[in-house]
């Protein structure tokens, strides 16, 4: 599980598997305290308890730590783990998508940053129909789906209260886009199909959430055209 925290992945993993890459910092104890200050680059964190990470996830969402790179979290249940932080935020799903059109796809500019459009379901709405629907909305062009990527979390506050966002995301295929516009109600100024070169430039300009989505989107991409 992956959890992206004011834009810094946070995974956490079983115990099980083996250690694949370098940390900067490693925290190796059964202490409940979790020594912020320190936290740098890429950490790795062992022996904690589920409060403490709790803990950790909150405090890493109320403040941006721009010396944080990633956070790996080994636990010895990960089911476990994950079922209690996700009890201890409010859940709210969301869904969308990426258009495909003519070797091109959909993109929208957000809070001056690149997006894919995405949205809260609505209650008893599924995840397909509120993918669609988000898309629809807030592009103005009429899709439909053809699979599912992947699926991304992240945290944010909302009316003072610890929230974790599952957006559920589509690939879909481009049905009309001759009434294509922004909705400037959710603060998108542009909605443009890009070339790949130009999708590149444009995940600089991105969330890490959206580069994942779109790496993952690639993937299923060159499998397809591989079969």
């Amino acid at each position: 599980m992956k959890i992206y925290i004011n834009d810094i992945p946070v995974r956490i993993r079983d115990a099980r598997r083996k250690d694949i890459k370098e940390y900067d910092l490693k925290l190796i104890d059964t202490e409940n305290i979790i020594p912020l200050a320190k936290l740098k680059g890429h950490v790795l964190i062992q022996n904690k308890s589920d409060s403490a990470i709790d803990k950790l996830l909150k405090i890493m969402t109320n403040k941006k730590h721009h010396k944080l790179k990633s956070v790996e979290i080994v636990v010895k249940n990960k089911l476990k783990a994950q079922e209690y932080l996700i009890s201890h935020f409010n859940l709210v799903e969301a869904a969308g998508g990426i258009v495909e059109k003519d070797d091109k796809i959909l993109l929208i500019h957000r809070n001056n940053l690149w997006d894919i459009p995405k949205g809260k379901l609505e209650k008893k709405e599924t995840k397909k129909d509120g993918a669609e629907r988000e898309v629809e909305e807030e592009t103005g062009a009429k899709v439909k789906i053809i699979e599912k990527i992947c699926a991304t979390w992240h945290t944010y506050l909302m009316n003072h209260k610890y929230v974790i966002k599952k957006t559920h995301w589509y690939r879909m295929e481009c049905l009309d886009d001759s009434n294509i516009k922004p909705q400037k109600e959710e603060n998108i100024d542009k909605a443009l199909f890009m070339t790949n070169s130009e999708v590149d430039i444009a995940m600089y300009h991105s969330y890490r959430t959206i580069e994942q989505v779109v790496k993952k989107y690639r993937e299923i991409i060159s499998k397809n055209v591989e079969v």
